[in-house]
Order: C-alpha cells, then sequence, then structure tokens
C-alpha cells in the first residue's frame, strides 16, 4: 500500500525559531547588496541584481522565504552571487501563487510534485521563457530555486523520525556513512512517485548502514528513473508484482535515449537497477517482481562499461611538482599548506587526508615514522604509510596547533585539519577548497605545464602520481596495492602502464634529433628509435632508472634498486670458502676494468646509486687483486679451513 501523504504543520515553537533567526538585517523585507551587512559575503566583482525583494508575499509565506535565504547564506551553503540571481525568480513566484494558490498561508501547502509541474507549466505559458526542443526551460534557475524552497520548508517543519520523511539528513542517522568534509548530507525521495516511495526508502534504509552516501544518492537517482517510468505508465501500480520482461523492454529503449550522453553513469544505473531487483527479491519484499530478477534484465541488455583508458588517468608532472614544492609557501590561506604536503606524501584521497585526527595520526616505530588513518572507500582502519622526518615534522606541528586550539565544542572529532569557528565549526574544510588553493597559487605563481598553459590542479591526481612514482622506484605491485589502499590490483596495474607509457615518451623526447652510431667504417650513422627497440642489445643511455646495473661475473644484473639481493655483488668475494691464488690475477684485472666503464656510465648518467653499488663492486675486486699481487693466496678460512696441518697430516686418509 502506498503510504498516506505527510503534510508538515508549521508549529508555534517552529514560527517561534523563525522569528527569532531573523533578526538584525534579516528581520528587512528588502536587502541591498551593497549593505555594509554583506561585505564579508560579496565578491569583488558583482553584475546582479543588486536588491531581493520579499515584500510582496503575505506574512507567512515571507518569512519562510526570507529564512530559507537567511540560513542559507549564514551557513555559507549558497553563495550571495546566487541567492540575488533569484531576484527575478522571486517575482514570479509571488504571481504565481497569486493565481494558483492565493489562499494559503504556509508553503508547506504545497503538494511537491503537484505544484511543481504547475510551476513549470506556468513558466512555459510565459511568453517571455525560452523553452529547448525537448520541451526543458532555457534557464533552470526557477525550477532549482522552486525545488530547493519546497525541501527546505518541508523538511523544516516535518518533526517524523528520520526515516519516516520524505528527505533524510544522514548526520541524524546513527552508522550512516559520510564525508565531513562535503557540504551534502541530505537523501531526497520527494521525486520518487509516492505509491512507490515506501520501497524506496527501506531499500535506502539497508544501504545507507553499509554504503557511502554518494552510493546512495545514485541508487535513488537509479530507482527514480525507473519508478517514474512504471508509474506513468502504471499509475495505479504500488508494487513491482506483475513487472515484466515487456515492461523492461520498453523501459530500456526509453532509459538509451533518455540517459544518452552520459556515458558512465548509463551503465551504473542500469546495474543498481539490477542490484536492486536481486536485493528486494531475496529479502522477500511483498512489493517485489514475482518473475525472477534474472528473467527482467539480460546480460546483454547491459551496454559494454567504458574503460578509462590510461592516458585519461591524470598525475602532476615531475615539471609541476618542481615548480609546486618552489612555490608551496606561497599558497593562500597557508592552513592549506600542510594538507598539500601530505597529500603529496602519502598519495592519500583528500578525504582520507582530511578525516586524519591529531590524537592518532603519527606513529613511531623502530623502523621510522608512519602516518595512520582510516580509508573510507575501502573501508581499511588503522591504514599506515611510512613518512620521511621531515613529513612527520609537518604532521607533529600540525598536530600540537590543533591540540592547543581545540577543545570538546570546536573540535570534538579531535581532527588534524578542523575549522573552530563559522558555520562548519568542528569540521574539516571542504575537498574543494584545497584545490582552490591550488588553482589560486597555480594563477598567482604562473605554475604552467608542459605546454606553457596555467596548470589546473586536481587533488586527486596526487594519489596517482604517487602511485606512479612507487612503482618507479622499483616498490612491487603487491606492496603499491597495499600501500594505496585499493581494493583490487586493477588501479595499481594501471600505474604500471602508466609508468611505461610515460617512460617511453622520455625516451622518444630524448632522442628526437636523432641517434647516431659509428658504422665498420668508422662512419656516423643515425639510426631510427624503432631499430633500437628492436636490437636485442644493451642500450645503456636508456636502461631504467630503477635500476642497478651491476656488473656480474656472468653477466650484468639489472635488479629494481628497491629490491635486495644477497647474491648481486659476487658474494664469493665476500665468502670465507673463496680461494683465489695468483695465477688469477688477469681475471681479477679483466674483472675490474669492465667495472670501471660500468662506473663511468652510470656517473655520466646521474645513476648515484648504480655507481655506489659497482664502487663497492670495484673497492673489493681492487682489495683481493692486492693480495694475490702480494704472491699470497685469499681464503679468508685459512689453511687450516682448506689443508691438513700439523698432527692431522699424520692421519690422512688414504685414496
Amino acid at each position: 500500500m502506498a503510504e498516506n501523504s505527510y503534510v508538515p504543520v508549521p508549529t508555534p515553537k517552529k514560527k517561534r525559531e523563525i522569528d527569532d533567526f531573523l533578526t538584525g538585517y534579516w528581520a528587512n523585507d528588502v536587502w541591498n547588496v551593497d549593505d555594509p551587512f554583506f561585505e564579508e559575503l560579496k565578491p569583488e566583482t558583482w553584475n546582479r541584481a543588486k536588491y531581493l525583494n520579499f515584500s510582496m508575499f503575505q506574512e507567512i509565506i515571507k518569512k519562510e522565504i526570507k529564512f530559507f535565504f537567511a540560513k542559507q547564506l549564514s551557513e555559507r551553503k549558497i553563495s550571495l552571487h546566487s541567492a540575488f540571481t533569484y531576484s527575478t525568480a522571486l517575482k514570479h513566484f509571488n504571481k504565481f501563487l497569486h493565481t494558483f494558490y492565493p489562499k494559503i498561508k504556509s508553503m508547506t501547502e504545497l503538494e511537491p510534485e503537484r505544484s511543481f509541474l504547475q510551476w513549470r507549466t506556468y513558466l512555459i505559458n510565459d511568453q517571455s521563457f525560452r523553452v529547448k526542443k525537448d520541451g526543458r526551460l532555457g534557464s533552470s534557475q526557477y525550477e532549482i530555486i522552486f525545488n530547493q524552497l519546497l525541501i527546505f520548508i518541508h523538511n523544516y517543519y516535518d518533526t517524523r523520525e528520520e526515516f519516516e520523511k520524505d528527505v533524510w539528513d544522514v548526520r541524524n542517522i546513527p552508522g550512516a556513512r559520510y564525508t565531513q568534509n562535503t557540504s551534502d548530507y541530505l537523501l531526497s525521495f520527494i521525486d520518487t512517485p509516492a505509491p512507490f516511495r515506501h520501497i524506496a526508502k527501506r531499500y535506502i534504509k539497508m544501504r545507507i548502514s553499509k554504503l557511502s552516501l554518494r552510493t546512495c544518492v545514485e541508487d535513488i537517482m537509479s530507482l527514480r528513473l525507473f519508478l517514474k517510468f512504471i508509474h506513468k505508465i502504471y499509475p495505479h501500480w504500488e508494487d513491482l508484482n506483475d513487472l515484466s520482461r515487456q515492461d523492461m523492454e520498453n523501459y530500456l529503449s526509453w532509459y538509451k535515449s533518455y540517459t544518452k550522453g552520459w556515458v558512465n553513469s548509463h551503465y551504473e544505473y542500469l546495474i543498481k537497477l539490477k542490484i536492486f531487483f536481486d536485493y528486494i527479491q531475496r529479502a522477500e519484499y511483498p512489493e517485489a517482481p514475482q518473475k525472477p530478477a534474472v528473467l527482467l534484465l539480460f546480460k546483454e541488455d547491459f551496454p559494454k562499461k567504458p574503460i578509462k583508458a590510461d592516458e585519461d588517468i591524470k598525475f602532476v608532472s615531475e615539471n609541476v611538482l618542481v615548480q609546486l614544492e618552489e612555490n608551496i609557501e606561497n599558497i593562500k590561506p597557508q592552513e592549506y599548506i600542510p594538507v598539500v604536503i601530505i597529500l603529496r606524501a602519502s598519495g592519500w584521497r583528500i578525504s582520507d587526508v582530511l578525516a586524519l585526527r591529531y590524537d592518532n595520526c603519527l606513529e613511531k616505530t623502530t623502523s621510522g615514522w608512519w602516518l595512520k588513518g582510516d580509508i573510507q572507500k575501502t573501508d581499511v582502519l588503522n591504514h599506515r604509510v611510512p613518512i620521511t622526518d621531515e613529513i612527520a615534522a609537518v604532521v607533529k606541528a600540525q598536530a600540537e596547533l590543533m591540540e592547543e586550539k581545540s577543545n570538546k565544542d570546536n573540535n570534538p572529532d579531535k581532527l588534524l585539519f578542523a575549522r573552530l569557528n563559522g558555520k562548519r565549526k568542528g569540521k574539516p574544510p571542504l575537498r574543494r577548497d584545497t584545490q582552490e588553493a591550488l588553482n589560486r597559487l597555480a594563477k598567482d605563481c604562473n605554475i604552467v605545464d608542459d605546454q606553457g598553459n596555467i596548470f589546473h590542479f586536481k587533488t586527486h591526481a596526487f594519489r596517482h602520481t604517487k602511485g606512479v612514482e612507487l612503482i618507479n622506484s622499483g616498490m612491487n605491485l603487491l606492496h603499491v596495492q597495499k600501500w594505496m589502499a585499493h581494493a583490487s590490483p586493477e588501479m595499481t596495474n594501471r600505474y604500471a602502464r602508466i609508468l611505461d607509457t610515460t617512460m617511453r615518451k622520455s625516451w622518444e623526447e630524448a632522442v628526437k634529433n636523432g641517434v647516431f652510431r659509428i658504422d665498420t667504417d668508422g662512419n656516423p650513422r643515425k639510426v631510427d628509435i624503432s631499430e633500437l627497440e628492436n636490437e636485442d642489445e644493451i642500450e645503456w643511455e636508456y636502461i631504467r632508472y630503477n635500476l642497478d646495473a651491476v656488473r656480474m661475473p656472468l653477466g650484468y644484473c639489472l635488479k629494481p634498486s628497491k629490491v635486495e639481493c644477497k647474491h648481486q655483488l659476487n658474494p664469493c668475494l665476500n665468502c670465507r670458502n673463496l680461494c683465489t691464488t695468483p695465477d688469477f690475477i688477469p681475471q681479477y684485472e679483466l674483472e675490474i676494468q669492465e667495472v670501471k666503464h660500468v662506473i663511468e656510465r652510470g656517473r655520466a648518467q646521474g645513476r648515484t646509486l648504480w655507481v655506489e653499488k659497482n664502487q663497492a663492486l670495484l673497492e673489493r675486486y681492487e682489495t683481493i687483486l692486492a693480495t694475490l699481487k702480494d704472491g699470497k693466496t685469499h681464503h679468508m678460512a685459512g689453511k687450516k679451513g682448506r689443508e691438513y696441518v700439523g698432527e692431522e697430516r699424520q692421519n690422512v686418509p688414504q685414496t
């Protein structure tokens, strides 16, 4: 059965709360953007209406609308620019109310679905509004302000339990998963057809306890599209018992046209609909379709999931990173400097960095410093990554500062980054604030990409950059996956492919003016890049930077520099059982000559680690060679370790 339509009632208590809020400048019926009251909110340039006039509305509705704008502005949920943009829309809204609802005493008397259709029809019939070919209005602001007003006022007067409401505030739902570094906290069922609203609510109530707010918002959108389509065809239905494959085929035909150009969403919403069918049947909802879910949606109904190309994964180039490091102290406000430093060092998502706590985010062990926090997307608690002493010092300084300034009122969750006053008191900065600070820095300090254009920072690009760097340094994919807290190795593998792609581009750039070799006649000959690629020879100039390239007696060891190998530096040279005599001097001289050549190549290419490893090998060779040239035998075990001596000689077994 469809739930009874609930109409919230403006109680005396709620009315007093509105009156108490609308004091001072907010009490005026006409707001002037040039008034000093708005100085803090007003941007430097202004190209909108200067007045916001509420005087034409009847008293109670006027207070409700003023309360909406005053509340949203004071909590910074809308900008002053956006608020005054609705000046013209309010004039039309007043005419609309006089035409269709001349006797209403409160906006709660407007039934959302019906009144919205009336409002839209009123606007379309007005000759001054442009209507697109698809029937949509040329400007969306009139529909947006209407929806926002109704949702706000209805939700404000609604005193029911959260799950009974048509708009849920997830902050009031115990166990709901949401990030505090966003200003989005609502789940709205208003646009879900009333006969099916109770089904959607029950399903989302289960989902919000296990999944993120963003996932649930997408769930509602998927259900809304489907249920509105079904409600239009079968307006008398209050359940999905009779849903057929034919109905789904009709929906899929409409859905394909409606979601054209949505790319990822087109696929995701269908998947979510299938999950919905599967679950409500397994959970035995009385409203569930009688036909099994596998007979409603077929595998071939789902379009091929768009796969993001590796080159579309954005990361910050070395050139931009250098410019950022040179100008990082110029980030404004400076409170974002430690955020960027930790973002860069950890490779964590911005939401996870902003969720760090000052009382437990830093850990010191015998192996060094660790950054510790929760990875919300993959639900990894107390995740740790190693950090340098310098990064630890930044985190420690920020933690001490926040601990000193925080109390139970302004920072109850002991966040490492928190607003200590204002509308977001006790919450971290919005994640977009860090990105905006970085892009202001790029503009002010002329941080440019490889093409000379002002670089546009995205905070998630630092995560991709860290993943590529870890692989570049020789860390194996399993360890990179653990560092990044990836749920699967798919994204980690992409970092490896990105590394190969960028390395090839760098190599091609380095040889774009040509590569030359000396032929057998002593003349220089230009070599094609592809010719070098296909040859099975060692091109020392192009050995990967993360490889050691250490000379061995039987070849070269080209292991990643971060991978330990007890066999690399010729373990026989350090073995007490190695016995060598002056007869081997020519071999040692040859080995020394070859190792010196490898060291020269390493120095020419700036391979510090390469040079250090081979230098250690060279010193060991030279030490042994010096012993041999003195006519002595090199054998750390000594004579007693290889021969019978003293009385033992008398008891030598006969062979």
